[in-house]
């Protein structure tokens, strides 16, 4: 069986309506479709795409820094302006704008996603985070997974999970790497990548077999949402 993966949407909804008859096609939207978090923030149709996923109930999201930020804002914005104002105000004027254009149902959904997801696909244990596994937001351990982590780094995170799969995003860096019998899936930004691409990954689970995953892209397309210009995102 083969499962789509993808992250980092920030509310562009054209990346959304490229990826999903891609999937279609594929034949892999009857089952999970894995959504490592980040559904918000930066793009201009963050409560079309909180839609977007509500409607189609065969994705499976997880909360990202952005999803929470933005649900929380009427409550912490005087912290948020105080942290970010200065020092990232385009998160800041992100994070505000995103608040002001969700939905109090729209904003609750958001509050409510899981920081973390387990499951089994045909037997083999999956678990979906945005950061690495265990990382707590709030006590400044947000820790993102690239192609720059080291292998023994993957290793001592594999010591904290039963999973054989651990899928996540954040970092808006595409790597697959299996290390600590855990393969290691981070698919890339789909809405916010580097080069304006919507990056996607696919799974394979096949019988006595050890999984794998192909990292996927669709061609840049016009969209409101710039692709970021340079190097990994802040961790933060």
């Amino acid at each position: 069986m083969q499962y789509g993966v993808f992250s980092d949407v920030h509310g562009n909804l054209g990346a959304l309506e490229a990826i999903w008859p891609a999937l279609d096609t594929a034949c892999l939207t009857d089952r999970p479709v894995f959504n490592a978090g980040d559904v918000v923030g930066y793009g201009d149709s963050p409560e079309a795409c909180v839609r977007f996923l509500r409607a189609h109930p065969t994705i499976v999201t997880v909360r990202g820094n952005y999803d929470k930020s933005v649900a929380a804002f009427p409550k912490r914005e005087a912290e948020y302006r105080k942290k970010w104002g200065k020092l990232r105000p385009e998160k800041y004027a992100a994070i505000q704008r995103d608040s002001k254009a969700i939905t109090d149902e729209t904003r609750q959904w958001l509050a409510a996603l899981p920081g973390e997801v387990e499951m089994a696909l045909d037997g083999v244990a999956v678990l979906m985070t945005h950061y690495a596994p265990g990382s707590k937001e709030g006590l400044g351990s947000k820790e993102g997974l690239g192609s720059w982590t080291p292998d023994a780094r993957l290793a001592e995170l594999a010591e904290t999970t039963d999973a054989k799969i651990v899928v996540c995003g954040h970092t808006h860096t595409p790597f697959v790497r299996a290390v600590g019998g855990v393969l290691w899936v981070n698919p890339g930004s789909l809405g916010r990548s580097y080069d304006g691409c919507f990056r996607y990954a696919v799974l394979t689970l096949l019988p006595g077999q050890p999984p794998t995953a192909q990292l996927k892209q669709l061609g840049r397309r016009p969209c409101a949402l710039p692709p970021l210009t340079s190097g990994p995102i802040p961790p933060r």
